[in-house]
């Protein structure tokens, strides 16, 4: 007798535990909405993409890309909503940047290397202030030093 309801048991268990259950419909409030990438943040990935061109040109020796005419936005670009941008040492970063991107394209080939380097080093100089997120992007853009 203990073994037949022992049976039922595991049989009534068994049944339950395949019962199919439909699935959940996800609630709006669990998909995120997405916002468009602010004028700075696209920016900011044309400056890396130009940054992975040069570090390719200057590597091998060949001529410059164009010179990014829009990088002399950089002060005008409007950051992301809620990202605090400190109105002082924003513009001191972006103006050193604007120099040294004018410095790498006056550069002549044997100083292009080291030019450069220390546009890349603006870059992480700012984002360790501002933003550390692509810091680690930013340090494999240098070009290693024959010296």
């Amino acid at each position: 007798m203990r073994s037949l309801i022992l049976i039922t048991v595991v049989i009534l268990v068994g049944c339950m535990a395949h019962k199919e259950v439909p699935p959940a419909e996800p609630s709006q409030s669990a998909i995120p909405e997405l916002t468009p990438p602010s004028e700075l943040a696209l920016l900011m990935r044309q400056m890396a993409i130009h940054a992975d061109s040069v570090k390719a040109t200057v590597s091998r020796g060949a001529e410059l890309p164009a010179f990014p005419k829009a990088f002399k936005d950089l002060m005008k670009a409007e950051p992301t909503v809620g990202m605090h941008i400190d109105p002082i040492t924003f513009p001191t970063f972006a103006k050193d940047y604007l120099n040294k991107l004018d410095r790498l394209y006056d550069a002549d080939g044997a100083d292009r290397q080291r030019a450069y380097n220390a546009l890349v080093q603006g870059c992480a100089n700012c984002h360790t202030t501002h933003c550390p997120g692509p810091l680690m992007r930013i340090k494999k853009m240098y070009i290693a030093s024959d010296e």
